[in-house]
């Protein structure tokens, strides 16, 4: 007797699956349907980085192949000057500058103890953690209404493993915290909604 699949195999997303979604200049048809299918079923691990570049909003669903890579060149320029002028001040105009040397503080203490027990980001002078505080340096320098607030590393720590590249995993974020900004203001507005909602 044939067993019948569950609901969540016959909607989780494999290679086959995801060709069905995408024409051939790449652009994903049936965005809407593409989540909810994602949401109920789940996504083969080898399509994550695909995939989330689409939902964490660093690729339009109508972009094309030509789109996304022209996109992904000029992204990586523009995290490479954000990030080298962020390395280029100096320790003294860093000393001048006390928001940045509170976040740096911060930063440093924070990145060091976000995943320990995972092997992506364990061991001392870890090139993982090293970008997580370049990342999250490099958004808060240039967001300094926010800075940088306890949680953001967790919030950060599984983008630059399934992206495996640093610009990438930048882009990424940002685009994830103009969504869940407000939960890590100083009034922290959006999380004290979400405590009063639950």
């Amino acid at each position: 007797m044939k067993c019948l699949e569950t609901k969540e195999a016959i909607l989780f997303i494999n290679k086959i699956k995801w060709a069905t979604f995408s024409d051939a200049e790449g652009r994903v048809m049936s965005p809407n349907d593409l989540k909810k299918r994602i949401f109920y079923g789940g996504v083969d691990h080898s399509l994550h980085k695909k995939i989330w570049k689409f939902l964490l909003r660093y690729h339009a669903y109508d972009s094309t192949y030509t789109q996304m890579h022209y996109l992904s060149t000029i992204k990586k320029l523009e995290y490479e000057t954000l990030k080298n002028h962020l390395l280029s001040i100096s320790t003294a105009q860093s000393i001048k500058e006390t928001q940045f040397k509170e976040t740096k503080f911060l930063t440093d203490k924070d990145v060091v103890r976000t995943n320990l027990m995972l092997p992506f980001y364990e061991g001392d002078n870890n090139e993982n953690v090293n970008i997580l505080s370049h990342i999250l340096m490099t958004y808060s320098s240039n967001n300094f209404e926010i800075g940088y607030c306890q949680g953001m590393n967790d919030f950060l720590s599984p983008i630059p493993y399934v992206m495996e590249d640093e610009s990438e995993t930048f882009w990424c974020y940002v685009y994830l915290m103009e969504r869940f900004r407000p939960n890590f203001n100083h009034a922290q507005s959006g999380m004290k909604f979400l405590f009063f909602a639950l």
